[in-house]
């Protein structure tokens, strides 16, 4: 803020507001980056995000690009109680007119973040919280590395079966087929929007695997898995020897309380029960 007051706006805690005036810096040629400091705040912001961001190069005849990225913070293992602790994407992915994307990395960070701030869309940008606390290589000799939106990563191959996960359940996920000794091939899906998924990685793995487990941390009614379970249901029905499994959190939100917090979400246990179930 100091070092760029013209192009860094300190606001008051006002989400609605201040994504609103993004959307118009945007429309006005601009290139805004809205940091919401907890994804729950995207519910106050919701009205310019689903009606405003989202709709608005449709509703004037498209022709236009709406370069607003938000950034949005998941932070489901800190304590900080319920309203703290939301991860919103999949929420935003029931609406069009959007990209999402989900780093598990440092370096799968830097690319996406890159990409979306040259993207023309809307791009929401989930940033969990484990992601602060990692430390891993980064493209240092290339600031400007763009690793392009809509392409997922092969974390681990395998044959037993197919783990589409992202984010924080990534490692889970690895650490869970090395703590059962699955040969499970687990994707990091990365791009989450429904137009951004990388079906042609996907569908490649299940013909391969012929089973498929969906692992996500977050509670189970809002999750991606149930869309993507569909979709892989529509297009890979033929190659599939056993019904999708879905590892996701409770029924309930996190809380302060670090049992009850833990509790309430998807986690490495989960998912290797799971691939004992999918593969037994």
């Amino acid at each position: 803020m100091e070092r760029f007051p013209e192009r860094v706006f300190p606001t008051p805690i006002c989400e609605n507001g201040f994504t609103g005036m993004a959307l118009g810096a945007a429309a006005c040629g601009l290139r805004p980056v809205v940091d919401i400091m907890f994804g729950d705040f995207c519910i106050v912001a919701a009205d310019q995000m689903f009606n405003g961001i989202g709709k608005f190069s449709h509703m004037f005849g498209g022709g236009f690009g709406v370069p607003v990225v938000v950034r949005a913070r998941v932070s489901p293992q800190a304590g900080y109680g319920s309203q703290h602790s939301m991860d919103p994407s999949a929420l935003f992915a029931l609406y069009p007119a959007r990209r999402i994307v989900s780093p598990s990395t440092p370096h799968d960070y830097i690319g996406l973040m890159n990409a979306a701030l040259r993207c023309d869309d809307p791009v929401l940008v989930i940033e969990h919280q484990d992601l602060f606390q990692t430390t891993g290589p980064v493209p240092g000799d290339d600031r400007d590395y763009i690793i392009p939106l809509g392409s997922a990563r092969t974390v681990r191959p395998g044959r037993a079966c197919t783990v589409l996960t992202y984010s924080t359940m990534v490692a889970a996920g690895l650490e869970a087929a090395e703590a059962t000794g699955i040969d499970a091939e687990i994707i990091d899906l990365r791009s989450l929007d429904p137009g951004g998924l990388d079906w042609p990685a996907i569908e490649a793995s299940v013909r391969r695997t012929n089973r498929v487990l969906i692992a996500e941390q977050t509670a189970r009614g809002t999750s991606h898995g149930a869309r993507i379970a569909q979709e892989i249901q529509e297009r890979c029905f033929d190659w599939l020897d056993a019904e999708i499994l879905r590892v996701t959190g409770g029924a309930a939100a996190p809380v302060v309380s670090r049992p009850l917090n833990m509790a309430a979400l998807g986690n490495a246990s989960g998912i290797g029960a799971a691939l004992r179930r999918l593969t037994g």
